[in-house]
């Protein structure tokens, strides 16, 4: 870890500091989203790509929860997001992209009425009850339709993914979750400079993350 290379500091204490730092960037509380603009809201997948793995850690045919080495397959870990156009957006790493997590998620951020624009996923269809809600069709190779569209949240994603795959190689589900507040921060702060952004972190930091507490986590 550069950290590490530059305060002089071994790599295991590198990573505990940046997780320390990843506490500060945390969101304290469910900000709202699309008060005044549109959002968008999309699931993404991160992890290594099947077809690119060597054949013995590939998910086993005969036995779908098993690789074919006998270990324990672990599908792509969920991310669903939602973002404002010319605001913020808000992630959250979950079991996976059903119809509760999707609701929930989005009634947590986003007010009733608001205008909302998804892909075609099932698990977007009772946001009709409490939204303005359109979709576009993705199965039909129709990417933009009007206003509508997931532009936003997918040039996001590219950003998210860059990151953890330029950056950190790859990330464990047990951390995942700071890994998202550590982005979600760095875009939410985008338009301050790195004087600003320092000191709103610092405000905001509430708790200290013990070692024991980081590696205990489940």
């Amino acid at each position: 870890m550069q950290l590490g290379i530059d305060l002089g500091i071994t790599q295991k204490t590198a990573w505990f500091v940046l997780h320390r730092i990843r506490e500060m960037l945390k969101e304290k509380s469910p900000q709202m989203l699309g008060e005044n603009n549109v959002v968008e809201s999309d699931a993404t997948y991160i992890g290594g790509k099947e077809g690119n793995k060597h054949l013995n850690k590939k998910r086993s045919q005969e036995h779908k929860h098993l690789t074919n080495e006998g270990k324990v397959f672990v599908p792509k870990k969920t991310v669903i997001g939602i973002i404002e156009r010319n605001g913020k957006v808000a992630l959250k790493h979950v079991s996976g992209e059903t119809t509760q997590n999707m609701v929930d998620f989005v009634t947590t951020h986003v007010p009733k009425n608001a205008t909302i624009y998804s892909d075609e996923a099932h698990a977007y269809r009772k946001l009709n009850k409490y939204y303005t809600h359109d979709n576009v069709k993705h199965s039909l190779n129709i990417y933009v339709e009007g206003s509508v569209h997931t532009n936003t949240i997918e040039n996001f994603w590219s950003v998210l993914k860059r990151g953890l795959y330029g950056v950190y190689h790859q990330v464990s589900e047990k951390h995942l979750e700071r890994y998202l507040d550590e982005y979600a921060a760095r875009f939410n702060t985008r338009h301050l400079s790195s004087r600003e952004r320092f000191d709103n972190f610092l405000v905001e930091a509430e708790s200290v993350l013990s070692y024991k507490s980081l590696t205990n986590l489940n």
